[in-house]
């Protein structure tokens, strides 16, 4: 009798198995990569007033107390700042329009983009713009100048640009052609949705059996790297990497044993083509009031039966399903800090990465996320390192649709110090 449970649950197993995977190939996946691939890169743009954004092309281009020939060529104007600030997390409210002279020292995009040439600019999900090259600028960004334009929002477009609360967006030379047909959906952050108190105990437990699985691994690839001779050479003032790996080691034992204290927080967005939330869930652990445990986790809903996805009624999710189901995770700012300096002050706030808007560029129902993250492994006392990036949101992670605009946020003092 026992030996036919067992074969009854087998048989079982392999039918959901076989049901979850014939499902998996019916689901609506993302079919717009190779449209944004054909389309021009995307750049992150900022707004800088009222009337136009800046963003940029190439970053990194010259130390910013050099004397190679970008800075000593002609005299550069300082471009008259914005009278109310704004997009503090691309660093962009410094800006210097070069010479003539020294164009020809600037990158081919530069050199070919002329003044009153259009781009497009994606505002919100259900707005795009154009705007025109005003100008080429500099931009101081930490030890280092970044090149790209000014553009001009038209005056048509400005109203709508001006009461539009959003900072941060995308711009192309060109719009993404779009999918055939288009799928209507909507796109966008789902402000009041409420969760119901037993799917956050849920969440919770799936972020907890998460980081304790993250935590494993990181911790194998620390003491397997920690045996060879580039990895005990020069990491520390005494010469050796034993004494940061014993102490993280225990700090991580401690996690394991649910020592540490879970805080995070949820944002609920509408992304897919089915409409159903997906949930952006930013945690970090702390012990002694020190964080050692940042990640982001992204979840979607199941309801019994057919596996298909809960749905939303009066911005309450459906609590009779089967509950939240994680989908994937990231741990990068956990391993960094790692192999980093104890004490860096990454995850003492919630904001080690922050979805800043959302897109559809081509209408078939998946969202593209603008994404700000803090590194980890590059910070120190004189400042940070950031980047803002463009990713089409799917199921199994978030795909890079551009290389993202790194920013050093270093002082220009400590520039000179160095």
């Amino acid at each position: 009798m026992v030996h036919l449970q067992h074969e009854g649950v087998r048989r079982l197993a392999a039918e959901r198995a076989r049901q979850d995977a014939a499902l998996a190939e019916t689901e609506p996946k993302p079919t717009g990569e190779s449209r944004f691939t054909a389309a021009n890169p995307a750049y992150v743009a900022a707004r800088y007033d009222e009337t136009h954004v800046v963003f940029i092309v190439a970053t990194d281009t010259e130390a910013r107390f050099s004397s190679s020939p970008l800075i000593r060529s002609g005299t550069h104007t300082r471009i008259a700042p914005a009278l109310h600030p704004s997009a503090p997390l691309a660093g962009l409210q410094e800006l210097w329009e070069p010479d003539s002279h020294s164009l020809h020292f600037f990158p081919k995009i530069i050199q070919i983009t002329q003044p009153g040439d259009q781009w497009t600019l994606n505002v919100s999900p259900d707005l795009t713009i154009p705007v025109a090259i005003d100008r080429p600028i500099i931009a101081p960004i930490g030890c280092s100048l970044a090149l790209g334009f000014l553009a001009s929002v038209p005056r048509d477009q400005q109203k709508q640009f001006a009461v539009s609360r959003t900072e941060y967006f995308a711009v192309r030379r060109s719009p993404v052609e779009s999918a055939d047909p288009p799928v209507k959906s909507h796109i966008g952050e789902l402000d009041s949705l409420r969760i119901p108190h037993a799917t956050v105990k849920q969440i919770e437990q799936q972020l907890i059996d998460r980081m304790k699985q993250e935590v494993a691994a990181i911790d194998a690839a620390l003491v397997a790297n920690a045996e060879t001779a580039g990895a005990v050479a020069g990491k520390s003032p005494i010469g050796s990497a034993r004494p940061r790996l014993t102490e993280w080691l225990r700090m991580d034992q401690g996690l394991s044993r649910d020592e540490g204290k879970l805080d995070y927080d949820v944002r609920a967005f509408s992304l897919t083509p089915d409409a159903t939330p997906r949930l952006f869930v930013r945690a970090r652990w702390t012990l002694a009031n020190a964080p050692v445990f940042p990640m982001t986790a992204w979840f979607k809903f199941e309801t019994p039966g057919n596996d298909s996805f809960g749905s939303v009624a009066g911005n309450a999710i459906s609590s009779t399903g089967t509950g939240p189901v994680l989908l994937f995770s990231d741990s990068t700012w956990s391993k960094a800090l790692r192999e980093g300096e104890v004490g860096v002050p990454l995850g003492e706030r919630l904001n080690f990465q922050s979805i800043l808007n959302e897109f559809d560029a081509d209408h078939d129902g998946w969202a593209e996320l603008l994404v700000h993250s803090y590194d980890a492994s590059d910070q120190s006392s004189s400042g940070q390192s950031a980047t803002l990036g463009l990713y089409l949101y799917t199921d199994k992670g978030l795909v890079p649709i551009k290389m993202p605009f790194n920013r050093q946020t270093q002082s220009a003092e400590s520039c000179l110090q160095q």
